[in-house]
Protein backbone atom coordinates (compact mmCIF):
# COMPACT_ATOMS: atom_id res chain seq x y z
CA UNK A 1 0.00 0.00 0.00
CA UNK A 2 3.17 2.44 1.04
CA UNK A 3 4.53 1.63 -2.53
CA UNK A 4 1.23 2.34 -4.35
CA UNK A 5 0.43 5.59 -2.33
CA UNK A 6 4.20 7.11 -3.19
CA UNK A 7 3.23 6.15 -6.80
CA UNK A 8 0.08 8.01 -7.09
CA UNK A 9 1.59 10.51 -5.45
CA UNK A 10 4.70 10.90 -7.77
CA UNK A 11 2.39 10.96 -10.65
CA UNK A 12 0.34 14.27 -8.87
CA UNK A 13 3.28 15.38 -8.42
CA UNK A 14 4.13 15.12 -12.08
CA UNK A 15 1.03 16.36 -13.83
CA UNK A 16 0.91 18.96 -11.48
CA UNK A 17 4.56 20.41 -12.64
CA UNK A 18 3.80 19.78 -15.91
CA UNK A 19 0.76 21.87 -16.13
CA UNK A 20 2.65 24.47 -14.31
CA UNK A 21 5.62 24.48 -17.13
CA UNK A 22 3.18 25.01 -19.90
CA UNK A 23 0.96 27.73 -17.71
CA UNK A 24 4.42 29.60 -17.48
CA UNK A 25 5.19 29.15 -21.11
CA UNK A 26 2.04 30.66 -22.61
CA UNK A 27 2.34 33.34 -20.32
CA UNK A 28 5.95 33.94 -21.31
CA UNK A 29 4.72 33.79 -25.08
CA UNK A 30 1.90 36.12 -24.38
CA UNK A 31 4.46 39.00 -22.59
CA UNK A 32 6.96 38.52 -24.93
CA UNK A 33 4.63 41.27 -27.60
CA UNK A 34 2.00 42.93 -27.52
CA UNK A 35 -0.27 44.50 -29.97
CA UNK A 36 -0.43 48.00 -30.60
CA UNK A 37 -3.06 48.54 -32.93
CA UNK A 38 -5.00 46.14 -36.10
CA UNK A 39 -6.33 48.54 -38.60
CA UNK A 40 -8.77 46.32 -41.45
CA UNK A 41 -8.85 48.56 -44.30
CA UNK A 42 -11.81 46.81 -46.48
CA UNK A 43 -12.05 47.42 -50.72
CA UNK A 44 -15.33 47.51 -52.67
CA UNK A 45 -14.39 44.40 -54.10
CA UNK A 46 -14.13 42.66 -50.38
CA UNK A 47 -10.49 42.61 -50.10
CA UNK A 48 -9.30 43.23 -46.76
CA UNK A 49 -5.45 44.97 -46.29
CA UNK A 50 -4.60 44.39 -42.50
CA UNK A 51 -1.73 46.38 -40.55
CA UNK A 52 -0.67 45.23 -37.55
CA UNK A 53 1.67 46.94 -35.12
CA UNK A 54 3.26 45.22 -32.60
CA UNK A 55 5.27 46.16 -29.51
CA UNK A 56 8.03 43.32 -29.08
CA UNK A 57 10.25 42.04 -26.18
CA UNK A 58 13.92 43.28 -27.58
CA UNK A 59 15.73 40.39 -25.92
CA UNK A 60 13.55 37.63 -27.82
CA UNK A 61 14.64 35.86 -30.30
CA UNK A 62 11.14 35.62 -32.36
CA UNK A 63 7.71 36.18 -31.42
CA UNK A 64 4.45 34.13 -32.88
CA UNK A 65 1.09 36.35 -33.59
CA UNK A 66 -2.28 34.63 -34.20
CA UNK A 67 -3.33 35.80 -38.11
CA UNK A 68 -6.89 36.67 -38.94
CA UNK A 69 -7.11 34.06 -41.56
CA UNK A 70 -4.58 31.55 -43.06
CA UNK A 71 -5.05 32.41 -46.70
CA UNK A 72 -3.23 35.66 -47.48
CA UNK A 73 -0.82 37.16 -49.52
CA UNK A 74 1.16 40.36 -50.11
CA UNK A 75 3.04 39.81 -46.77
CA UNK A 76 5.36 42.62 -45.44
CA UNK A 77 6.84 42.48 -42.19
CA UNK A 78 9.24 45.96 -41.42
CA UNK A 79 11.20 47.15 -38.43
CA UNK A 80 10.99 50.87 -37.10
CA UNK A 81 13.58 51.90 -39.98
CA UNK A 82 10.97 50.59 -42.16
CA UNK A 83 13.42 47.90 -43.47
CA UNK A 84 12.22 44.32 -44.04
CA UNK A 85 12.68 41.46 -40.92
CA UNK A 86 12.67 37.76 -41.80
CA UNK A 87 9.25 35.67 -40.85
CA UNK A 88 7.56 32.17 -41.69
CA UNK A 89 4.06 31.65 -41.54
CA UNK A 90 2.57 28.28 -40.51
CA UNK A 91 -1.36 28.14 -41.08
CA UNK A 92 -3.23 30.72 -39.34
CA UNK A 93 0.10 31.67 -37.16
CA UNK A 94 3.13 34.18 -38.41
CA UNK A 95 6.36 34.10 -36.36
CA UNK A 96 8.87 37.23 -36.55
CA UNK A 97 12.68 36.87 -36.58
CA UNK A 98 12.43 40.04 -34.19
CA UNK A 99 15.79 40.02 -31.90
CA UNK A 100 16.82 43.55 -31.23
CA UNK A 101 13.88 45.12 -32.73
CA UNK A 102 11.09 47.09 -29.97
CA UNK A 103 8.11 47.29 -32.75
CA UNK A 104 7.06 46.17 -36.00
CA UNK A 105 4.32 46.66 -38.51
CA UNK A 106 2.82 43.36 -40.09
CA UNK A 107 1.21 44.39 -43.13
CA UNK A 108 -1.00 41.39 -45.93
CA UNK A 109 -4.17 41.26 -47.55
CA UNK A 110 -6.91 38.61 -47.64
CA UNK A 111 -9.95 37.98 -49.21
CA UNK A 112 -10.93 35.33 -46.63
CA UNK A 113 -12.57 38.13 -44.42
CA UNK A 114 -15.58 39.52 -46.67
CA UNK A 115 -18.55 37.06 -48.32
CA UNK A 116 -21.20 38.65 -50.67
CA UNK A 117 -24.54 37.45 -51.01
CA UNK A 118 -26.74 39.02 -54.04
CA UNK A 119 -25.91 43.16 -52.82
CA UNK A 120 -25.09 42.79 -49.42
CA UNK A 121 -21.23 42.21 -48.54
CA UNK A 122 -20.39 40.47 -44.97
CA UNK A 123 -16.99 41.23 -43.25
CA UNK A 124 -16.13 38.56 -41.00
CA UNK A 125 -13.59 38.80 -37.89
CA UNK A 126 -12.77 36.58 -34.85
CA UNK A 127 -9.98 38.69 -33.04
CA UNK A 128 -8.16 38.26 -29.82
CA UNK A 129 -7.26 42.33 -30.46
CA UNK A 130 -9.20 45.64 -30.60
CA UNK A 131 -9.84 46.38 -34.03
CA UNK A 132 -10.36 49.68 -36.24
CA UNK A 133 -12.03 48.74 -39.41
CA UNK A 134 -12.22 51.22 -42.42
CA UNK A 135 -15.36 50.38 -44.85
CA UNK A 136 -15.42 51.25 -48.25
CA UNK A 137 -16.64 54.86 -49.44
CA UNK A 138 -20.41 55.66 -49.61
CA UNK A 139 -21.39 52.11 -48.12
CA UNK A 140 -23.86 51.74 -45.65
CA UNK A 141 -24.47 49.31 -42.45
CA UNK A 142 -27.41 47.34 -42.15
CA UNK A 143 -26.87 44.73 -39.66
CA UNK A 144 -24.03 44.49 -36.96
CA UNK A 145 -23.42 41.48 -34.60
CA UNK A 146 -23.45 44.06 -31.43
CA UNK A 147 -22.57 47.12 -31.10
CA UNK A 148 -19.19 48.66 -31.26
CA UNK A 149 -17.09 50.64 -29.43
CA UNK A 150 -17.24 53.65 -31.42
CA UNK A 151 -18.79 54.44 -34.72
CA UNK A 152 -17.03 57.37 -36.88
CA UNK A 153 -19.39 58.52 -39.77
CA UNK A 154 -17.10 61.42 -41.12
CA UNK A 155 -16.82 62.05 -44.30
CA UNK A 156 -17.87 59.53 -46.66
CA UNK A 157 -16.31 56.38 -45.09
CA UNK A 158 -17.43 54.72 -41.63
CA UNK A 159 -15.10 53.89 -39.62
CA UNK A 160 -15.54 51.34 -36.53
CA UNK A 161 -13.75 50.59 -33.39
CA UNK A 162 -14.53 46.80 -32.29
CA UNK A 163 -13.99 44.80 -28.87
CA UNK A 164 -12.07 42.12 -29.15
CA UNK A 165 -14.59 39.41 -29.64
CA UNK A 166 -16.27 37.74 -33.17
CA UNK A 167 -17.87 40.01 -35.10
CA UNK A 168 -20.08 39.91 -38.15
CA UNK A 169 -20.57 43.34 -40.13
CA UNK A 170 -23.07 43.58 -43.03
CA UNK A 171 -22.67 46.65 -45.92
CA UNK A 172 -24.31 47.77 -48.92
CA UNK A 173 -22.07 49.59 -51.80
CA UNK A 174 -23.52 51.91 -54.37
CA UNK A 175 -22.75 51.02 -57.90
CA UNK A 176 -22.09 54.74 -58.57
CA UNK A 177 -21.00 57.65 -56.04
CA UNK A 178 -23.31 59.43 -54.81
CA UNK A 179 -23.00 62.46 -56.90
CA UNK A 180 -24.01 60.38 -59.63
CA UNK A 181 -27.29 59.25 -58.17
CA UNK A 182 -29.06 62.48 -58.43
CA UNK A 183 -30.73 62.01 -61.50
CA UNK A 184 -30.72 64.32 -64.71
CA UNK A 185 -31.35 68.01 -62.87
CA UNK A 186 -28.76 70.64 -63.72
CA UNK A 187 -27.85 71.86 -67.56
CA UNK A 188 -26.99 68.54 -68.99
CA UNK A 189 -30.38 67.44 -68.73
CA UNK A 190 -31.68 69.80 -71.39
CA UNK A 191 -28.35 68.87 -73.81
CA UNK A 192 -28.93 66.14 -76.52
CA UNK A 193 -27.30 62.53 -75.56
CA UNK A 194 -25.52 62.84 -79.00
CA UNK A 195 -24.00 66.09 -78.49
CA UNK A 196 -22.53 64.82 -74.65
CA UNK A 197 -21.04 61.63 -76.46
CA UNK A 198 -19.66 63.67 -79.52
CA UNK A 199 -18.32 66.23 -76.63
CA UNK A 200 -16.92 63.57 -74.34
CA UNK A 201 -15.17 61.48 -77.27
CA UNK A 202 -13.66 64.87 -78.43
CA UNK A 203 -11.82 65.55 -75.20
CA UNK A 204 -10.88 62.11 -74.60
CA UNK A 205 -9.63 62.49 -77.90
CA UNK A 206 -7.34 65.94 -76.69
CA UNK A 207 -6.08 64.79 -73.53
CA UNK A 208 -5.02 62.12 -74.81
CA UNK A 209 -2.73 63.38 -77.46
CA UNK A 210 -1.76 65.74 -75.18
CA UNK A 211 -0.95 63.23 -72.61
CA UNK A 212 1.06 61.25 -75.22
CA UNK A 213 2.93 64.49 -76.47
CA UNK A 214 3.42 65.15 -72.84
CA UNK A 215 5.16 61.67 -71.89
CA UNK A 216 7.37 62.46 -75.14
CA UNK A 217 8.61 65.77 -73.94
CA UNK A 218 9.30 65.05 -70.30
CA UNK A 219 10.39 61.54 -69.68
CA UNK A 220 12.74 60.69 -66.64
CA UNK A 221 15.96 62.11 -67.33
CA UNK A 222 18.27 59.19 -66.05
CA UNK A 223 21.61 60.98 -66.58
CA UNK A 224 20.53 63.95 -64.25
CA UNK A 225 19.19 60.88 -61.66
CA UNK A 226 22.59 59.06 -61.66
CA UNK A 227 25.02 61.88 -61.65
CA UNK A 228 22.79 63.69 -58.52
CA UNK A 229 23.57 60.55 -56.11
CA UNK A 230 27.04 59.01 -57.32
CA UNK A 231 26.73 56.39 -54.16
CA UNK A 232 24.33 54.51 -56.27
CA UNK A 233 25.13 50.66 -56.11
CA UNK A 234 25.18 49.11 -59.67
CA UNK A 235 21.93 47.36 -58.66
CA UNK A 236 20.51 50.68 -57.78
CA UNK A 237 21.30 51.97 -61.24
CA UNK A 238 20.09 49.04 -62.78
CA UNK A 239 16.53 49.25 -61.33
CA UNK A 240 16.45 52.78 -62.19
CA UNK A 241 17.13 51.98 -65.52
CA UNK A 242 14.75 49.15 -65.99
CA UNK A 243 11.98 51.79 -64.91
CA UNK A 244 13.28 54.13 -67.81
CA UNK A 245 12.73 51.37 -69.86
CA UNK A 246 8.96 51.01 -68.69
CA UNK A 247 8.60 54.67 -69.51
CA UNK A 248 9.37 55.56 -65.76
CA UNK A 249 7.16 53.04 -64.10
CA UNK A 250 6.61 49.41 -63.61
CA UNK A 251 4.42 47.20 -60.98
CA UNK A 252 6.63 45.49 -57.89
CA UNK A 253 5.90 42.50 -59.68
CA UNK A 254 7.40 43.39 -62.95
CA UNK A 255 11.08 44.44 -61.18
CA UNK A 256 10.80 40.99 -59.14
CA UNK A 257 10.50 39.24 -62.24
CA UNK A 258 12.90 40.98 -64.35
CA UNK A 259 15.63 41.05 -61.42
CA UNK A 260 14.43 37.25 -60.68
CA UNK A 261 17.81 36.88 -59.18
CA UNK A 262 17.71 39.25 -56.04
CA UNK A 263 15.68 38.02 -53.14
CA UNK A 264 12.83 39.43 -52.62
CA UNK A 265 13.16 41.22 -49.18
CA UNK A 266 16.73 42.48 -50.73
CA UNK A 267 14.40 44.03 -53.68
CA UNK A 268 12.32 45.16 -50.82
CA UNK A 269 15.00 47.01 -49.29
CA UNK A 270 16.25 48.24 -52.45
CA UNK A 271 13.03 49.76 -53.70
CA UNK A 272 12.66 51.87 -50.24
CA UNK A 273 16.62 52.95 -50.31
CA UNK A 274 15.37 54.89 -53.55
CA UNK A 275 12.17 55.71 -52.02
CA UNK A 276 14.61 57.86 -49.18
CA UNK A 277 16.70 59.05 -51.46
CA UNK A 278 13.12 60.58 -53.36
CA UNK A 279 14.35 59.44 -56.26
CA UNK A 280 11.51 56.94 -56.81
CA UNK A 281 7.81 57.40 -55.23
CA UNK A 282 5.85 54.22 -54.48
CA UNK A 283 1.89 54.46 -55.09
CA UNK A 284 -0.88 51.80 -54.31
CA UNK A 285 -2.96 51.02 -57.59
CA UNK A 286 -5.34 48.44 -57.06
CA UNK A 287 -3.74 45.64 -55.26
CA UNK A 288 -0.30 46.11 -56.65
CA UNK A 289 2.47 48.66 -55.26
CA UNK A 290 3.82 50.98 -58.96
CA UNK A 291 7.00 52.60 -58.69
CA UNK A 292 7.54 56.03 -60.41
CA UNK A 293 10.78 57.75 -61.38
CA UNK A 294 10.80 61.21 -60.19
CA UNK A 295 10.90 63.80 -63.02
Amino acid sequence: MKTLDRTAISAAMAITTLLFLITAASTLAQSQFEVESVDLTVYRDGLVHVSQAIIVDELAPDVTVPLLSSSIENVIVLDESELAVDYEILGEYLTVFTLGEGRVLVEYDTMALTKKEAEVWTLIANSSYDLTVFLPQNSTVIYLSQMPTAIDTSGTAITLSLHPDYWEISYVVPLLPQDDLNGDEGPLASIPIEYLIAILVAVAAAILAALLVARRRRGPNVDKILKANPQLKKEDKDVILFLAEKDGNAFEAEIRERFSDMPRTSLWRLVRRLERLEIVEVKRIGLENQVQLKK
